[in-house]
């Protein structure tokens, strides 16, 4: 808001003006800015034709005065009086737009077909415009003439005719003048032209958005394939690229939803009765606080690792970057779950690395998802006795590695187990035990994705072996 006593700025005078006539739609101003260009470019292009044309007859013209005098003159020098006027009268002799006067020092005409010397040329070598000299075979016309002092006091006046070039200019001025009118209306349709197909191009880009508003989320811009071929390509690529995202994102956000109400209610039931069964009697049993307890920490988890999880996709933490010795991070995780593997009956091997293997990482972040890789292969891949820990450097950046010998995940499995919630049905159905929540794989590919690399789900016949590359510069989003 303006400050009291003082009004808001206007442009006046001819700013004003020209601000007041501007169109307030970006296509006619667009129109209007081309319509102008074009109109300019026409005009100034038939403004320097019609010079060029001036220039090269008055050059020409020029050219032929030039020479002949320069011939009289040698002639003088060589032959005096005698052979200049040889070359004067033979010029004369030739039927043509030339006139030549030779003046004696007394100012009478010894040679020539002009009667008098005319008053505004001086004897200087400069060349003149005469706007009307009258030769013996014709009316007053221009002419382009030179003035020069030749020896024993003589003077000497060569030109040639302008009423070519005055038809000439006669001849483009009406050009001109109806050339003006056409290239106004050519830079108005191609102006009109030009703001259409914008016009088209933005509209279309407006009406996909406007599907996606209405709910059609498959919607997309009309890309031609290959390299982007203008702007509008490069944004409508862009604009896909977009929706392709949020399309994901809601999908995600739908099986998220699906997921919750599929997991949660079975331990919140589960959960429900034993609370209903232990407030029955007097008597709390161990094992039913042991198992209400089971439950309750799964549901922490099961909501400590989604939040993780939306944390890492949302970008939250790469402030926290430091370099991170992962040969250091995989022996102390192989230490830390060396009691649980021996009570399942698995030996944890890792990979010795002769020199650390370091990355710039979070460190927290990429030792939870570490660690549930391992807490899936002893939950899911026990069966094979073996797990394999690895933290390697690649030509690219880093690699940590986990790998068991258990019954792996069929291929065309791989895609669902990286999805949150994404539990496959073998999982679901262990018996005794309190169920995964089928974030692990997607906490490790959030995590994965924070840093800017991937996760890779693999064969390690038998078993399954999972890879997580980090590059070595970590992507800045």
């Amino acid at each position: 808001m303006p400050r009291a006593g003082l009004s808001p700025w206007k442009p006046s005078g001819v700013g004003g003006l020209l601000a007041g006539m501007m169109p307030r739609t970006t296509t006619a101003r667009i129109s209007l800015v081309v319509f102008v260009v074009l109109l300019a470019g026409s005009a100034l292009l038939l403004i320097l034709l019609e010079r060029a044309t001036h220039t090269l007859i008055d050059r020409e013209a020029q050219g032929r005065v030039q020479s002949i005098v320069d011939a009289a003159s040698t002639a003088w020098q060589r032959d005096g009086i005698e052979g200049a006027v040889t070359i004067l009268d033979g010029e004369l002799q030739v039927p043509g737009p030339l006139v030549i006067h030779l003046a004696a020092a007394d100012g009478s005409l010894l040679l020539g077909n002009v009667a008098r010397w005319p008053a505004d040329v001086r004897a200087d070598g400069t060349f003149y415009r005469v706007s009307a000299l009258q030769a013996e075979q014709g009316d007053p016309a221009p002419y382009m003439v030179m003035g020069r002092r030749m020896p024993e006091g003589y003077r000497l006046l060569v030109g040639r005719s302008l009423a070519a070039e005055v038809q000439l200019q006669s001849t483009l001025n009406l050009m001109l003048g109806l050339a003006l009118p056409l290239a106004a209306l050519l830079a108005f349709l191609s102006s009109r032209l030009i703001t259409a197909i914008i016009a088209d191009r933005a509209r279309g880009i407006a009406d996909v958005v406007g599907e996606v508003t209405a709910g059609k989320l498959h919607a997309r811009v009309a890309v031609p394939p290959g390299t982007p071929a203008d702007a509008f390509d490069t944004m409508g690529q862009a604009f896909n690229v977009m929706l392709a995202r949020i399309e994901a994102l809601i999908d995600e956000l739908r099986t998220i939803t699906d997921g919750l109400a599929h997991d949660l209610r079975s331990p919140l039931t589960r959960l429900k009765a034993r609370t209903d069964r232990l407030g029955l009697g007097n008597v709390v049993d161990a094992a039913d606080l042991a198992a209400v307890s089971a439950e309750a920490a799964a549901l922490l988890g099961m909501l400590d690792n989604s939040l993780e999880i939306s944390r890492a996709e949302a970008g939250i933490g790469r402030d926290s970057f430091a370099q991170v010795d992962l040969t250091a991070m995989v022996n102390d995780l192989a230490e830390m779950y060396e009691p649980l593997a021996e009570d399942a009956g698995v030996e944890l091997t890792v990979q010795r690395a002769l020199t650390p293997v370091m990355a710039l990482a979070h460190r927290q972040l990429l030792g939870r998802a570490l660690a549930n890789l391992i807490d899936n292969a002893l939950r899911y891949g026990a069966a094979g006795k073996v797990i394999e820990l690895a933290a390697e450097a690649t030509p690219d950046g880093t690699r940590l590695v986990v790998a068991d010998h258990g019954p792996g995940i069929a291929p065309g499995q791989r895609r669902e187990a990286l999805r949150r919630f994404g539990r496959l049905d073998a999982a679901r159905g262990r018996q005794g035990k309190v169920q995964g929540a089928g974030l692990g794989l997607s906490l490790a590919a959030a995590v994965a994705r924070l840093h800017g690399g991937t996760i890779t789900l693999a064969d390690n016949k038998p078993g399954l072996r999972v890879a997580m590359d980090l590059p070595a510069t970590p992507a800045a989003e």
